[in-house]
This record gives C-alpha cells, structure tokens and sequence, in this order.
C-alpha cells in the first residue's frame, strides 16, 4: 500500500492564502480543519513560530473542500463502522429560522485583492483607502490581499513571493495599514489605525 512520503507542510502564508480565497473567518477555518478550542486557527497563520499542518490535518481539509456531501457522509459512516464514536454536526447548513449568511464582498485594485468578509461598506472602503496608500508608496506589488474578518473587526494582509520585499517595504505596507484600516493585525500584532468605522444601518 502506498502512503504519503517526505511531506513538507504548507507554510503560513499559504494557508492565509486559502483563507482569504474561502473568505471563511478563523473559527470556520478551525471547523475545516477539524480542530478542537484548545488549538485556534490563528496558531496555523500567525506569530513568530506559526504551527505546521500535519499530513494527516490537511488531508482532512483537503477532503472536505473536494468532496460533496453525500461522498463526505460515506467518509463518516466509514469512520463509525471502523469503530469511532463521534458527533458530528454540519455548521454550515443554516437553522430553519436564522438569518441568512452575510455575502463577502471582494475586488481588486492596484493587483491586490481586498475582501470584506461580511461586504460591509466601511471595511470595503478602508481595504480601498489602504489600497491607494500603497500604491503610492509604491509597496502594492508586495500584497497579495487584504481580508477584513469583519466577524472579528480585523484586518490580515499576506504578503505576495517577491524578492523585492525588505524591511523598508514592509514598513511601508505598516504605515498606509495604520493610516486607513481601524483594526489590523501585523506581524503577529494587533494594531489600532485609521479611522474609527461609521454605521452601515
């Protein structure tokens, strides 16, 4: 029987990369990998020595992005057939009576992509403000997105593969951050900027 060897796990960025294309907040990032409270999310994507996804970890969330519902329910009835006990609960299908979930919104500008988690106006309209601050210090080539996690009022950036991105750039990305977006998180900090948001309603 083959089995995956000499597994090298995919590194912080890539997996803020995923996120920020799912537009999944971090609690739904845990449900996806399958994590349990004592271990958040945010240990995979930030800090000085972010967490590495395990083989095992990441076949289950490539799994559950691959497979349809009735292929991922097969999985579990396999699960409690070789012997697991578990509950499982799908949190992604809605109560009868709740509310419907809010739309991510997302565009580009200037190469970056930026996305409001929930598409509140005010997110979208610092992520844009960030953008034009960027662009003319001349740092926007370095970020790939910025997503506002509005479920958490905060803002991550991650950073584009580029050669070019040194200390002076970075500081720059900081600066047009802390002009324009109200709570950001860099470098495994979370800072206070711009200005304070206005009502949606």
């Amino acid at each position: 029987m083959k089995t995956i060897q000499n597994y090298v796990a995919p590194d912080a960025q890539s997996m803020r990369r995923l996120q920020d294309r799912l537009g999944y907040s971090d609690a739904r990032m845990a449900e996806l990998a399958g994590l349990d409270a004592a271990v958040p999310w945010h240990s995979y994507i930030g800090g000085a020595e972010p967490r590495s996804l395990g083989r095992q970890r990441l076949f289950y969330v490539a799994a559950r992005l691959t497979l349809d519902e009735a292929q991922w329910q097969r999985v579990l009835a396999a699960m409690h057939e070789l012997g697991a006990r578990f509950d499982y609960e799908d949190l992604r299908q809605p109560d009868a009576l709740a509310a419907p979930e809010p739309v991510a919104d997302e565009e580009r500008k200037f190469g970056m992509l930026l996305v409001s988690r929930n598409g509140s106006f005010h997110e979208m309209e610092q992520l844009r403000e960030f953008a034009h601050f960027a662009h003319e210090a001349d740092v926007s080539r370095y970020v790939h997105s910025a997503f506002y996690d509005s479920d958490i009022d905060l803002c991550r950036f991650s950073f584009a593969d580029h050669d070019g991105l040194d200390d002076a750039s970075r500081d720059r990305i900081f600066d047009a951050a802390r002009k324009t977006i109200t709570r950001f998180e860099f470098d495994g900090r979370i800072y206070q900027g711009g200005i304070p948001p206005e009502s949606d309603g």
